[in-house]
């Protein structure tokens, strides 16, 4: 049996990217994939802010940039002549020189409005130099990680199947290597990062508690030709059947009914059955002629393991919670979920983690997990066909997401620019938050200081004062003198998850912020 550092099960965004997290530090890793090929079903459409900003910090925003342009080019094409504000407004954001917030996305089928959001707004505006790199849909996200991941030389073995796993020592809490089964051979591996999906075959097999609330609606999504689709309105359509949308790639459709589950789940979407579905809930009597490439089959089904960590065995992405897939949210979840794991693995593999580093990733990870099934839970309440639910739905979106600081909140929500983490003791904003734009006065961004997954210690002192914090450090953390005489803007210490770890306020005295950075570094660096 080969002997790796990490294995990861599933070669899909989370599972790349933690990979790659992996890989930046120095760690040996091997991507285990069932799948001969990336997956070119048709799923999320885009990334948020947050997710974005992940890329932007290794230096992959470009890419993601390039995938917008490309997609914002077929979407016109789609909607040459109808009104889509949403493709018009990031088309026209491409060519601004000033930076403004993304606004892309929508809750329970209600689309947020370009035109009522306040772009002066401290929060959004903190977060804007990603605008260009959101609309980048998973296949195509899969390929730019993909590529990542291979200039990094990680191992990915594709048309491998991992099937179980068992302990070298008396079982798998033991701190032992693991041996992971599979098509190909058993694998001896330090540590397993399980990213092998919603019905992962390693969470089963550790007996992990899936605990949740059980689906109410079956959705499809697909690429499909029409024999005429001109009846069915682009954009997101509540009825008392479901929710549906046609567009803005073209044949793209992605239906919702409240409908009991199907007796096998397994089984194939076939072209009368999303056919059916799209006529229940839209009304229209469409005929759909072929089908481009595989449909999809999902459902509201809200899951999350009780724990993200067994012994040596992580849980990540969709291994780790599941539910409706509105707003891209599982995605996105993912991808946070691999940036908070990443760094710290590698940190300990490598023998630099300070005691305890591991446990963070689920006190850290798991409470946003909780929230966001909630936040899902709350989008198909809000889809139920009854006149309730209709007429809820039409104070929601008539009332409330008209007012401008409602719209800004829900944007920043579904954004995940609002994620926060306790990371040190009665700390103030903005530490334990997302660093966002930080601009530096050599022109360049912090993001540029962190392609290569250290932390960065931004010095802003005049006399920089804070160099020697980190003296001997070098290879845990890149320290940038950015001398400013603006007060208001603090020094940083950024975790390699873009998280805040100290920032010394303007109140605090010299010494005392000093002596907060020297425990910022003991509790995250070394």
């Amino acid at each position: 049996m080969e002997r790796i550092d990490v294995l990861v099960a599933g070669a899909g965004p989370t599972g790349l990217l933690v990979a790659s997290e992996l890989a930046l530090r120095g760690v040996r890793v091997t991507v285990l994939e069932r799948l001969e090929e990336p997956d070119p079903t048709i799923k999320s459409g885009s990334i948020n802010v947050a997710s974005a900003e992940i890329l932007d910090r290794r230096g992959l925003l470009p890419a993601a940039e390039e995938v917008q342009r490309r997609r914002l080019a077929e979407a016109g094409a789609f909607t040459a002549g109808r009104s889509n504000r949403m493709v018009r407004e990031l088309t026209d954001a491409a060519g601004r020189k000033s930076r403004r917030f993304a606004v892309l996305g929508h809750f329970a089928g209600l689309m947020f409005r370009h035109d009522l959001v306040d772009q002066t707004d401290p929060v959004l505006a903190a977060h804007t130099a990603v605008a260009n790199g959101i609309m980048v849909p998973q296949h195509d996200l899969e390929l730019l990680l993909g590529e990542h991941c291979a200039r990094l030389g990680v191992e990915i073995r594709r048309g491998v199947e991992v099937r179980g796993l068992r302990g070298t020592g008396s079982g798998l809490d033991d701190d032992a290597d693991v041996v992971v089964e599979t098509s190909a051979g058993d694998f001896t591996a330090g540590w397993v990062v399980a990213a092998d999906g919603g019905r992962s075959v390693l969470r089963k097999r550790l007996g992990v508690d899936f605990v949740g609330t059980g689906p109410e609606l079956v959705g499809y999504q697909a690429i499909a030709d029409f024999d005429d689709p001109g009846e069915l309105r682009r954009g997101w359509n509540w009825t008392p059947r479901g929710i549906y949308t046609y567009g803005p790639v073209p044949g793209r459709v992605l239906v919702a009914r409240f409908a009991p589950q199907p007796e096998d789940k397994n089984a194939p979407v076939t072209l009368e059955e999303l056919q059916s579905a799209v006529r229940d809930v839209t009304g229209v009597p469409v005929t759909i002629t072929s089908l481009r490439g595989r449909a999809t089959r999902w459902s509201d089904n809200a899951r999350q393991a009780r724990t993200y960590r067994h012994g040596r065995v992580f849980l990540a992405g969709d291994a780790a919670h599941v539910h409706s897939p509105f707003s891209a949210q599982g995605l996105n979840l993912g991808l946070g979920d691999a940036v908070n794991l990443g760094w710290k693995l590698a940190a300990t593999v490598t023998g630099r983690a300070p005691a305890g580093l591991l446990d963070t990733y689920q006190t850290e990870r798991h409470p946003i997990g909780a929230w966001v099934l909630d936040w899902t839970r709350a989008q198909v309440a809000l889809m139920r066909g009854d006149e309730r639910t209709a007429q809820l739905r039409k104070v929601v979106g008539d009332e409330l997401f008209t007012v401008p600081g409602a719209t800004n909140r829900m944007i920043a929500l579904s954004s995940g620019i609002l994620q926060r983490y306790d990371v040190a003791e009665d700390a103030a904003a903005p530490v334990g938050s997302i660093a966002g734009d930080v601009d530096l006065t050599s022109g360049t961004r912090l993001a540029d200081h962190a392609h290569d997954g250290r932390f960065v210690l931004v010095d802003r002192s005049s006399d920089g004062r804070y160099a020697d914090a980190v003296t001997g450090l070098a290879d845990s953390v890149a320290y940038t003198a950015d001398p400013t005489s603006e007060d208001s803007t603090p020094s940083l210490l950024v975790r390699p998850d873009g998280v805040i770890a100290w920032a010394d306020a303007s109140e605090d005295s010299v010494e005392n912020a000093r002596k907060l950075l020297d425990a910022a570094i003991r509790r995250w660096v070394c």
